[in-house]
């Protein structure tokens, strides 16, 4: 396993990225939309993240297994419902939903380009590791669970 990868929990990486949108938009003010307001949709998008993440984080308490992504080797069940059925990550699909709002809100385009970045370094530094976790503890059920969800949707 690829243990040294997952040494910076994801909310951290969101904050990160979240506050390098910031900077880009105070840095480099390229403007998305030239009206007002712009708030309406980022806050919807925003919204939908935090509903995600909330509902996700509900069915691994209710499933009684590990939330923390620092150690998928503790992970007790393989959870195949509610948004699982549709993606293997949906929580890390909810932080790309708010980055995205937050995006919006700033109004930046170079902002936005950001968030291409947050999906790559996800992609590389925690979810690969995860699945290499969740392959090695749930072996045939986690491959054929891989084979009819897709990553993100």
């Amino acid at each position: 396993m690829r243990r040294q990868k997952l040494l910076i929990p994801p909310a951290l990486i969101w904050i990160v990225f979240a506050a390098a949108m910031w900077v880009l938009s105070v840095s480099v003010p390229v403007l998305l939309l030239k009206t007002e307001p712009h708030f309406v949709l980022p806050l919807i998008l925003i919204a939908i993240g935090v509903i995600i993440i909330t509902s996700c984080a509900v069915i691994f308490m209710c499933q009684k297994t590990t939330l923390n992504p620092m150690k998928p080797e503790l992970t007790t069940t393989l959870i195949k419902t509610g948004l699982y059925q549709y993606s293997r990550n949906p929580i890390y699909l909810g932080f790309v939903i708010m980055l995205t709002g937050w995006g919006l809100y700033l109004n930046n385009a170079p902002g936005l380009i950001l968030v291409v970045g947050f999906i790559y370094y996800m992609n590389r530094f925690q979810i690969e590791p995860e699945e290499e976790s969740l392959s090695r503890i749930f072996g045939t059920e986690f491959e054929l669970y891989k084979r009819t969800v897709r990553r993100w949707l």
